[in-house]
């Protein structure tokens, strides 16, 4: 989960704020911590393990003062930029993601969306530099942003019946929009985006809290990577909303509907990776293409849709596991 910070001199709690800084007194506070704050030119004689680095990058010289610093035992390090934010966001993102934690210092809301989606990954949090009510309003608002996936288009190449099943709707505690719903495979290598209810028919009213899954044996892309069965989800539980652009934000299931209802499988292709989705056999049930969605009835071969491939490891109950690949047809 991304950390928010945010600055203010007397280390007064701000609500929705993980970390307070404070450059006046030289430490920042939360988590049960107080670590000094050490600036970049003071490397030396610093006890690494109860600081983070505050460095601001200016130049390809500073991101090499990052890398010593990590390679030294710093394990938080507090970037301001200047007139460049994004590419040394992103290079740095590059060089220590997954070394250090990276907690950009940021003035807008704008700003903070724009490191917390670097090269896709993200920095691991940002500093609000603005008052402690703006800091508040914006942690708020910022809170639901997990990432932004890199979602491509994929050909559809076959269509056919796939007979009676359990199929599982997902009934959130929020609302969608058009284009919005949620990534759904029967394979972990390809996940087709499958709208929410946000469409009205002359039958049926829009129900924009509910994506009709389809078969509950598939997966679903969950938050921090991990792919649960649709048959391991549960009320409380939280799932991804992904939009067309990819944004990607955490929903609280309310409930889950299994029904036996008729299926239809949808086998897609998106490059080198091959997959396939079970989905109720219903006009009511759409997947997002290129242009708007289309229900799952009139999709024919050569349909273009939007789809998902994650990198690809082996999964144990869904979750990664680094170093193993897992074969699928």
């Amino acid at each position: 989960m991304k950390e928010i910070w945010a600055f203010n001199d007397t280390l007064q709690n701000i609500p929705g704020v993980d970390r307070v800084v404070s450059r006046s007194m030289g430490v920042v506070e939360g988590k049960g911590e107080r670590l000094r704050l050490v600036k970049g030119d003071s490397l030396v004689g610093s006890d690494a393990s109860s600081a983070v680095l505050e460095l601001e990058v200016k130049s390809a010289e500073d991101e090499e003062t990052a890398i010593k610093a990590v390679e030294m035992g710093f394990r938080k390090i507090l970037v301001k930029t200047s007139d460049w934010k994004v590419i040394p966001w992103e290079n740095l993102v590059a060089k220590l993601k997954g070394r250090t934690m990276i907690i950009a210092e940021v003035s807008t809301i704008e700003e903070a969306k724009l490191a917390l989606r670097a090269l896709e990954l993200g920095v691991d949090g940002v500093a609000l530099n603005m008052s402690p009510s703006e800091a508040s309003k914006a942690a708020e608002s910022l809170r639901p942003i997990e990432a932004v996936l890199k979602l491509r288009e994929a050909v559809v190449e076959k269509v056919s019946e796939a007979g009676m099943g359990l199929r599982a709707c997902i009934d959130t505690c929020d609302v969608m929009s058009p284009g919005e719903g949620m990534l759904i495979g029967s394979f972990s290598s390809l996940f087709t985006l499958v709208e929410a209810e946000v469409l009205e028919s002359g039958f049926t009213k829009p129900r924009p809290f509910r994506v009709n899954a389809g078969a509950i044996s598939q997966y679903i892309m969950g938050i921090n990577g991990a792919t649960p069965y649709l048959s391991d989800l549960r009320s409380g539980d939280s799932v991804l909303a992904v939009s067309k652009s990819g944004e990607a934000r955490p929903l609280t299931i309310c409930r889950m509907k299994v029904e036996k209802r008729p299926l239809r499988m949808v086998e897609v292709r998106l490059n080198e990776n091959s997959g396939k989705v079970f989905l109720q056999d219903a006009e009511t049930i759409r997947i997002v293409t290129p242009d708007g969605s289309i229900s799952v009835r009139d999709l024919k071969p050569g349909d273009r849709v939007i789809a998902y491939a994650p990198k690809k490891v082996g999964r144990h109950f869904g979750t990664p596991v680094e170093g193993e690949l897992m074969l699928e047809f």
